[in-house]
């Protein structure tokens, strides 16, 4: 678990807040700005390389950023897409090598590089604009970045549960707005920005050519969430298209609720004690209690699960639940709750199965970063 921050800590924190708060009053009105300006030298800083993979029913824009050169995982899931009738355009926001920009070539309908304006989203735009340009309309249009590893076996059925859906907008999994999910809200849910699956009726939509031309760029990571992430399923949900996942924060909480099994209950509070401060406020006097069974103890809890006020984060909970319920992905963000998460992965030997390039990066994936830090 993170220390507790010191009295400099907080105050730092708390003016990097109020800078957040001026930024999301000013940068979305900045951002199309930024859009003019970059579009008007997009045909200078964008690079496009055609690929030798050809066209099929299905397409994704796949959004990168590996300024250190190419995962192996990276090129073994486009590999995967493509042997199940879907098509890539890779969209990087850093410079390739030569070498890493003709390993892409090989396997990738297009390989697009540009600057990283408006993070993953402006990464999106691009190549949805490449999309559009080209007059090419595909059954499917995925978008995806490469902040998870995807998907987790190579026989993952995700793709034709994604077509099974009857969903317009569909992704791997529905969660809450944080910030205001305590009010009930529904509207608040939203699709997690690194998976989206539109349908070939919502591309036919003038509006949702409309949406990426006229997009924004921000390059500021909260407002870009607030804006895009959280805004996207919000702005096509109001023109009327159904919205679905394969996964979702109810999902999880309900199966908390009704989870039997003492011991994987024991393990997965005693896990998120270590990891979350602010849970670990409710559940340490109850994990101390000799008289209290981890069950009694979810049992004493439910309202806080069920709300959420309590295990809140869905994708960074101990890995038995992420098991249980199969999801397809894993998260790379470096956080002290992810980082636990995959070093418990690794301790219980669940991701044995995991493709061998994908295996073998979670391996090293927090290690690496560790050793590349400096000594203090």
């Amino acid at each position: 678990m993170p220390p507790e921050k010191t009295g400099r800590e907080k105050l730092a924190r708390e003016v990097r807040r109020l800078g957040r708060q001026m930024a999301g009053l000013v940068l979305p009105s900045w951002g199309h700005v930024a859009r003019l300006a970059h579009d008007r030298q997009r045909s200078k800083t964008v690079s496009v390389t055609d690929g030798r993979q050809g066209l099929q029913d299905e397409l994704a824009v796949l959004l990168i950023y590996q300024p250190k050169g190419l995962l192996d995982s990276t090129l073994w899931q486009i590999r995967w897409m493509a042997a199940r009738g879907v098509s890539t355009i890779v969209v990087t926001n850093a410079p390739l090598s030569a070498t890493d920009r003709d390993r892409l070539a090989e396997i990738a309908h297009l390989v697009i590089e540009r600057p990283n304006v408006g993070y993953d989203f402006g990464g999106y735009r691009e190549g949805i604009l490449q999309v559009l340009d080209r007059g090419i309309r595909p059954r499917a249009l995925y978008l995806m970045n490469d902040s998870t590893w995807f998907p987790l076996s190579e026989d993952s059925d995700v793709l034709d549960r994604s077509r099974a859906a009857p969903e317009d907008l569909w992704g791997l999994f529905v969660d809450f707005d944080m910030h205001i999910r305590h009010k009930g809200d529904l509207s608040a849910q939203h699709l997690q920005s690194y998976f989206y699956r539109f349908s070939e009726r919502l591309m036919q939509d003038p509006e949702f050519e409309q949406y990426w031309r006229k997009m924004s760029l921000v390059s500021e990571k909260r407002v870009v969430i607030k804006l895009r992430e959280l805004g996207l399923t919000r702005h096509f949900s109001k023109l009327g298209y159904s919205v679905g996942g394969l996964h979702s924060w109810r999902e999880v909480a309900e199966f908390l609720l009704s989870l039997n099994d003492e011991k994987m209950m024991r393990d997965i509070l005693n896990h998120q004690a270590q990891v979350s401060r602010k849970d670990a406020r409710l559940l340490d006097p109850l994990l101390q209690d000799p008289n209290l069974t981890a069950l009694q103890i979810r049992d004493q809890l439910r309202e806080d699960i069920d709300t959420t006020r309590l295990l809140a984060f869905a994708i960074g909970l101990h890995p038995a639940v992420m098991k249980s319920l199969g999801f397809p992905f894993l998260k790379k963000l470096r956080i002290p709750m992810l980082v636990a998460k995959r070093s418990k992965l690794v301790e219980l030997g669940l991701h044995a199965a995991y493709p061998e390039a994908i295996r073998r990066e979670i391996e090293m994936w927090d290690v690496a970063e560790r050793d590349s830090r400096p000594s203090p």
